[in-house]
């Protein structure tokens, strides 16, 4: 690999502006930019002046609206399609070459941009190891970079994360590069050093910072709907899925369901596919949605005042949807991913468990006890209790902790 690197090595000055570099894996997803987005509004608010470097290889990540002194580096794109396993999106090639590339990417990046700090998101040895050789580099010419592991509240199940983890050599990266991990959850809901047995040199570096959820929207939409319905007394319903890429099968469901709730009640719901969902896939939601008081749309900047003005929200169990589910302390109904990774499952059965929303199995999901349950909450007009939810502060403290680091 030919490495292009700037003739000037030394590493810039703190007092003229921190530079921060971030590498966000996404693949066929959202959550990890969007987290990385939420973190970096933070560190922005509390130092303005901080350049912010995110390597992103989520085909949407250019679309996404950046704070001033903020970009991105688009990486090729690959997808995990099993635990460990990945292939290219969109380029036909073998994808160890297109590993090349991106590690070849990183590796050049990283060396000219000097970074102060350089923040991991979740895989600390980067996809297929990525990040190795660019962490060596690092190490040995800038040394003085702090170099911080970000970890979400849960990784997946226990034994499978600690054997590909080991296997990988994720904890001997994790040992050997970062001077601090950071975790996204909270030590109450899931102790994620224990459960996946982190060596013991970890645990004097590890921080629980709390969920990053985005920032509370001050100013209310009140004409939201108007936009979608000319009538704004019935229930509202919203169904989301995330990025849209797996969430067809419960947003089908959820249509079979509402035929059974129009006997029942005066509701409007809106079906939010993600920019991910295939066009066949929406097709057919649309197809099956006629004659109902459903609409089928791809959201962007208003999903949040949807959520806000829901009488009853219908989720998968991703971590950036329930982190805003609970800020808002929404009357919930959440329905979790069934895999590759257990970790929607996880998510959702610890926090139900502090009473917070229901749940339906996906195993277990039917048409008939969907609307019932909708039916209950209904009724019950059930919202978060606020002393049962868990630290949502997340994104400030890990600004906070990252500015103090250096």
């Amino acid at each position: 690999m030919k490495i292009i690197k700037s003739e000037d090595t030394t590493m810039p000055s703190k007092s003229n502006a921190l530079r921060v570099l971030i590498y966000s894996q996404d693949g066929f997803g959202l959550g990890h930019l969007r987290r990385n987005l939420n973190i970096s509004l933070q560190i922005k608010k509390m130092s303005p002046q901080t350049s912010i470097l995110i390597i992103a290889d989520s085909p949407v990540a250019p679309f996404f609206k950046l704070p001033p002194k903020c970009d991105f580096i688009k990486l090729p794109t690959i997808v995990k399609v099993d635990t460990g396993v990945w292939r290219p999106n969109r380029l036909p090639m073998h994808y160890k070459e297109l590993l090349q590339i991106r590690e070849d990417i990183i590796q050049n990046v990283a060396l000219n941009f000097r970074p102060h700090i350089f923040l991991v998101d979740h895989m600390p040895h980067g996809a297929l190891g990525e990040l190795r050789g660019p962490l060596e580099s690092l190490k040995k010419h800038y040394p003085e970079t702090k170099v911080i592991l970000g970890l979400r509240d849960i990784l997946g199940a226990q034994e499978v994360i600690k054997k590909m983890w080991k296997t990988e050599g994720a904890f001997e990266t994790t040992e050997r590069f970062y001077d601090s991990v950071y975790i996204y959850g909270c030590l109450d809901v899931f102790n994620l050093i224990e459960e996946y047995e982190f060596p013991p040199s970890v645990l004097s570096r590890a921080r629980y910072c709390g969920y990053v959820a985005r920032e509370r929207k001050k100013k209310e939409n009140e004409t939201v709907l108007k936009k979608y319905f000319a009538s704004r007394k019935e229930k509202f319903l919203m169904v989301t899925g995330g990025g849209g890429a797996d969430a067809s099968y419960f947003m089908d469901k959820f249509i079979d369901a509402a035929r059974v709730l129009k006997k029942q009640v005066n509701f409007n719901a809106i079906i939010s596919t993600g920019p991910f969902m295939h066009e066949k896939q929406i097709q057919l939601l649309h197809q099956k949605a006629k004659g109902l008081p459903v609409k089928i749309v791809r959201l962007g900047s208003d999903s949040i005042d949807l959520l806000k003005r829901a009488d009853l929200v219908i989720s998968m169990a991703g971590y950036n949807t329930i982190s805003e589910i609970m800020r808002y302390q929404k009357n919930a109904i959440i329905i979790p991913r069934p895999g590759p990774s257990a970790e929607q499952t996880m998510r959702t059965q610890l926090l139900a468990d502090r009473g917070l929303f229901n749940y339906i199995h996906p195993y277990q999901l039917t048409a008939s006890n969907l609307a019932e349950l909708i039916m209950s909450r209904l009724e019950n007009g059930t919202h978060m209790d606020e002393q049962k939810l868990p630290n949502l502060e997340g994104a400030s403290a890990v600004a906070r902790n990252m500015l103090s680091s250096i």
